[in-house]
């Protein structure tokens, strides 16, 4: 673990000089956040195992564990962080120190309560700490960032501070309108990130095509959001085999359906490069994430 964060270290100062002929001055990571309108639609398997699709597509990822009460992300990788983002500052601990080796190369940072204390920090240590995160612009193509489940003002605050959003549901009626509750409620916050739609756990495409249809219409009618069909995934026993081994999906059974599915949404996302907005990054995530805190 020690010769993994090493190596992150080296990339992380290496990258963060000007004069890099890897990195754009100009380069940005794209933060997405993941999230849903309620909780057990498999959110936190899919963010897992996007990263680990986009990480196959040679991009580099980090996922952040934003879920103030479980920490899946943990669960779903298989691996145990021993600290969060609150460390960078308790500890006197650097960026490389804190993160999570993970399969592929992605990088895995819990964050927990310890982001909210972010707003109670003076100006210097807060600069500290989200100079620290930002870090990561020069080395990670995507950051996803994985919320807990619900609507809450919590969950809300990383999904209008994102990049783009990933709104995941299921085809079972309360799972639709709790997705469309969360549409609802960015909306009422005026967010101005993309939303993207996945259908997961389908059984057929008819059934996948029949929930966008729905949330894409009434969205577009009442709130005049309109929302992007970024795809679907096939429901797949291999799925939970995966969580009862913590052994991811795509390393486990990289042939089941629902992998291929989640490579080819990996595929799309990647085709949609060019955003509507340039990416802000860490730094511009963080600061209008606290905008919303306060």
């Amino acid at each position: 673990m020690s010769d993994q964060a090493e190596k992150l270290r080296q990339m992380t100062l290496h990258s963060s000089k000007p004069t890099s002929p890897i990195i754009k001055q100009s380069a940005k990571s794209r933060v997405i956040t993941v999230t849903s309108g309620k909780g057990g639609v498999g959110k936190t398997n899919f963010a897992v195992n996007l990263a680990l699709a986009l990480a196959a597509l040679n991009k580099k990822v980090l996922i952040i564990d934003a879920d103030l009460g479980m920490a899946n992300v943990e669960v779903v990788l298989g691996c145990s962080a021993s600290y969060t983002i609150l460390n960078l500052l308790e500890d006197g601990l650097k960026i490389t120190d804190i993160v999570t080796e993970g399969p592929r190369g992605i990088k895995f940072l819990a964050g927990g309560s310890g982001i909210y204390h972010l707003a109670n920090l003076s100006d210097a240590h807060l600069n500290h700490i989200i100079g620290q995160i930002s870090l990561f612009d020069n080395w990670a193509d995507f950051i996803l960032i994985d919320t807990g489940a619900g609507i809450s003002r919590n969950v809300l605050n990383f999904v209008v501070a994102a990049d783009e959003v990933i709104i995941i549901t299921t085809p079972e009626p309360t799972a639709i309108t709790d997705a469309y509750a969360m549409v609802k409620a960015y909306a009422g916050q005026k967010g101005t990130a993309p939303l993207k739609l996945v259908i997961n756990r389908i059984v057929d495409r008819d059934e996948g095509q029949m929930v966008v249809d729905k949330l894409m219409r009434v969205s577009q009618r009442f709130l005049d959001v309109a929302i992007d069909h970024l795809g679907y995934v096939y429901e797949d026993r291999n799925m939970v085999k995966a969580v009862k081994s913590q052994i991811p999906l795509l390393i486990s059974f990289p042939e089941a359906i629902s992998s291929r599915c989640i490579e080819d949404i990996a595929k799309r996302i990647l085709h949609g490069e060019n955003v509507q907005q340039k990416p802000r990054g860490m730094k511009g995530f963080f600061y209008k994430f606290l905008e919303y805190m306060k």
